[in-house]
């Protein structure tokens, strides 16, 4: 499929008919001829992605068909939103509103109408303008990239930096005694040196022996003559850049498995690869060059110079923030690198160059871009689409995983697969996958090896930006000149430029999101009845001086509404010396919440509590509820949401004045507690929701201090996490638990004789993984000689005033990471030199 957007909105329609027959039945034939249509239209974009580069005729008429088949799924989920909203009226309220389905059923003819004649008329015009031949082969881009992509190993490249170690590591695993065929891989971005290396190595290691090149063969007659000229060899080959499974399994019939000690070193960007290739081989990962590496490299490749050779003192300053720029990228260096040496070495040349870096890179039809358009075009439709959506995010932005996925799934481009509510678990394979194929970077990972949060490298980034542009309607507001386009589908917003942000435009808006605005002398003016079409609003951390309006009930299509952080009536008052003071209250959700029925996510987590109308039992689509703090002027009604799976920040009454046994999908829910919370009977409430994983209980000062009993009833709680001011531990806990959490306590006794008897916790022996978090006034750690035996991992996080680790830890065989999170640069270095000859990878994360 050509265009990953068109493909799913096509596919999305046909999904919508059947999903909305009730509704749609007296217009059932107009919708299947529209989606016969798009379908037909399909057939002709085979290779218009590769094509619509060359001629602009051609993406101009791809981008009326995409816009054409979004209209055509916003026609039927708008009418069908409509139909919905009027079945579950009274019967009063159905007569009032029933000849109403009927101007509906009209407008939705109409409307549809409309679209097959523009169809029809862009067909038309396919031979009008002279657009012909697609699908007939590869384009002559197409052609051009596939060329660098098989010719790029056998350029010579003398210049090789920062590659001292692995090389060594690399060389060992390939004479590691082992009568067995083994595969050894290199794995890492495009760009990365993974080609340059391998031939380094090989250099070494062929030096004053054989080496043969089969060329022009047949594919079958190549891997005959392989398999038998190898039958009795020690052999060792080089598969350079092979980017799936299939083609390993086609490549490695070729290469006999005799016993006699023979090696295959594999690159790949893609882990799962080099996994399948060789499970008993870890790959390894060639990282990006550190500032150092990186700035030799530049020095030879933009001076021409050798080793150690010195910059201009007034090209240096300019130099280096080119080199840096490359991000550690040996190709993106190397190419950035020749095109200044091309030029006169004067700082104004260097600077015009640093001026128009990523737009340089984007033009290119060789080096990084080519090499990175190459990986994008190998990705699946449906991983397209997940990559283009993260061009929104600004640079450098650490993305929360469990963010990421809730967007795409209320965005459709997730499918449910083998069971209820399991598009989050394809949205997070996605995600493992765009990171295998090192498109994504991981920022941090969770103690038990998942992906946490993630981020996209700045190359990569102006990648997705520039094909989302023109394949999703794509569009960033990061400067004052810009302007929003009346065809925006998409629109992240970077900064503000009036108080009526929009003014009179509408653009057919799906996803609206909002970075770090802060608002002072001005307010967004969002006209939600204009924004019919949108699934997802992002407002995390916009500062707003007003309750949001009523009117954003009438965005039925809202899936996603995030309004974590610092969403909050802002009064300002002006004292001594005209200096502004603000003072946050209380924020208050509007009734007309009620009316949302598709929404499937609500991150309400502010820094004020949020006073919540009786509402949410009518969200029926809502899978995710996150709060800090809510309160309800009555009971809090939450029976029924059988799609619920995450729920917090709700209190000790309301949970117990609900049938917690009608959530039938919660997984993980967080209360607040206090000293007239009878903990055992909410435990006794709780006991049968068979579901319900983990638990979170939050306890502060001013609430009193609740008494911890009856935590043995719950036998499918294997993680509980306890928060606030608690004395001490509880009598007893769930006899399954494997995780337990402690933040922010007021414990007077030691723990850990009560933790370590915890039989699913294992004791400290059996500890693999070690999080200290937000733990501001630990400067010391004791261990025991011998008390932890199997430790892989320890994880430090916000930990200010923490210095040095215990002697212990160095003499642990087994530590092998060393995770230092949202730590002072001070205690970074200190920790660094401590450890850094005992541990083997130390990983520094910043949120």
């Amino acid at each position: 499929m050509a265009d990953p957007a068109l493909s799913f909105v096509i596919e999305r329609t046909g999904d919508l008919l059947i999903q909305k027959i009730a509704f749609l039945k007296d217009v059932r034939r107009q919708v299947e001829r529209l989606r016969n249509d798009l379908v037909r239209m399909r057939c002709f974009l085979k290779d218009a992605d590769q094509r619509q580069d060359e001629d602009a005729r051609i993406r101009n008429w791809v981008s009326e068909i995409r816009d054409a088949a979004y209209d055509a799924e916003d026609i039927i989920e708008i009418f069908a939103s409509k139909v919905e909203f009027i079945k579950d009226k009274g019967l009063v309220t159905k007569l009032t509103f029933y000849p109403l389905k009927f101007v509906n059923l009209y407008k939705i003819g109409k409307e549809i109408k409309s679209l097959q004649m523009t169809l029809s008329d862009i067909a038309d015009s396919r031979e009008k303008y002279g657009i012909k031949n697609l699908g007939e082969g590869m384009s002559t881009q197409g052609e051009e990239l596939q060329r660098l992509r098989r010719s790029s190993p056998f350029n010579e490249d003398k210049d090789i930096v920062g590659f001292e170690e692995i090389t060594k590591s690399l060389v060992a695993q390939l004479l590691k005694e082992d009568r067995n065929r083994r595969v050894v891989s290199i794995i890492g971005m495009g760009g990365a040196g993974k080609t340059t290396l391998a031939k380094k190595v090989i250099t070494m290691l062929m030096s004053g022996r054989n080496s043969t090149a089969v060329l022009g063969m047949q594919e079958q007659d190549l891997e005959q003559r392989l398999y038998q000229d190898l039958q009795d060899k020690c052999y060792l080959v080089v598969l350079d850049d092979v980017w799936k499974e299939e083609a390993w399994d086609c490549l490695a019939r070729a290469f006999p498995d005799v016993n006699t000690s023979s090696r295959l070193l594999l690159t790949s960007r893609n882990r799962d690869v080099a996994q399948h290739a060789d499970a008993l081989s870890k790959p390894l990962e060639l990282k990006t060059l550190g500032q150092e590496d990186s700035w030799q490299l530049f020095l030879r490749k933009a001076l021409g110079h050798g080793d150690n050779a010195g910059c201009p003192p007034d090209l240096e300053e300019v130099g280096r923030e080119i080199a840096t720029r490359c991000a550690g990228l040996p190709l993106a260096i190397t190419v950035i690198g020749g095109l200044l040496l091309a030029k006169k070495k004067l700082k104004s040349e260097w600077e015009k160059v640093l001026n128009s870096f990523n737009t340089n890179l984007s033009k290119s039809q060789s080096g990084v871009s080519a090499i990175l358009e190459l990986s994008y075009a190998d990705l699946p439709a449906n991983l397209k689409f997940c990559f283009l959506y993260l061009g929104l995010f600004p640079e450098d932005h650490v993305i929360s995983v469990r963010k990421l996925i809730h967007m795409w799934v209320a965005e459709g481009i997730m499918q449910k697969r083998d069971a209820v509510n399991l598009e989050e678990t394809a949205a997070y394979d996605d995600v493992e996958r765009l990171c295998s194929r090192n498109m994504v970077r991981v920022a941090e990972m969770t103690v038990d090896e998942r992906i946490k949060s993630c981020r996209v490298h700045d190359l990569v980034r102006e990648l997705a930006i520039r094909k989302a542009k023109d394949e999703i309607f794509f569009q960033i507001h990061d400067t004052r000149d810009d302007e929003i386009s009346a065809k925006s589908r998409y629109l992240a917003v970077h900064s503000l430029r009036v108080k009526n942000y929009f003014g009179s435009l509408t653009p057919p808006l799906r996803s609206l999101l909002f970075f770090n605005i802060r608002i002072y002398e001005e307010n967004i003016s969002l006209r939600f009845k204009s924004f019919r079409k949108l699934r997802i609003l992002d407002l995390e951390n916009v500062e707003m001086y007003s309750n949001l309006p009523k009117e954003i009930g009438e965005v039925r299509l809202l899936r996603y509404l995030g309004l974590r952080g610092k969403l909050s009536i802002m009064h300002r008052f002006k004292i001594a010396h005209s200096v502004v003071l603000r003072i946050t209250s209380t924020t208050r959700l509007p009734h007309s919440f009620g009316r949302l029925r598709n929404l499937q996510t609500l991150d309400i987590r502010t820094h004020a509590t949020v006073i919540v109308p009786n509402f949410i039992w009518k969200l029926e689509s809502l899978r995710h509820l996150y709060a800090y703090d809510m309160e309800c002027d009555v009971p809090l009604k939450i029976e029924g949401l059988r799609n619920l799976q995450t729920l917090s920040g709700i209190r000790f009454d309301d949970i117990m004045h609900n049938n917690m046994l009608t959530l039938t999908s919660l997984q993980k829910l967080g209360i607040w507690v206090d000293d007239g919370s009878e903990i055992d009977k909410l435990c006794m409430h709780l006991s049968e929701v068979g579901s319900l994983t983990t638990l979170h209980l939050y306890s502060t000062r001013g609430r009193g201090r609740p008494t911890l009993a009856g935590l043995s009833k719950l036998h499918h709680v294997t993680e509980l996490k306890l928060s606030g001011l608690w004395q001490m531990l509880p009598p007893d806990f769930p006899p399954n638990l494997s995780r337990l959490s402690l933040n922010h306590t007021d414990l007077t006794d030691d723990p850990m004789p009560v933790l370590e008897k915890l039989g699913r916790l294992h004791g400290f022996h059996q500890l693999k993984f070690l999080e200290l978090g937000r733990l501001n006034h630990l400067d010391e750690i004791k261990a025991e000689k011998g008390a932890l035996p199997q430790l892989l991992c320890v994880r430090i996080r916000n930990c200010g005033r923490l210095r040095k680790l215990p002697e212990e830890l160095k003499h642990i065989s087994t530590l092998d990471t060393l995770e230092l999170v949202d730590m002072p640069k001070d205690s970074i270095s200190k920790l660094a030199a401590d450890t850094a000859l005992s541990v083997p990878n130390l990983r520094i994360f910043d949120s």
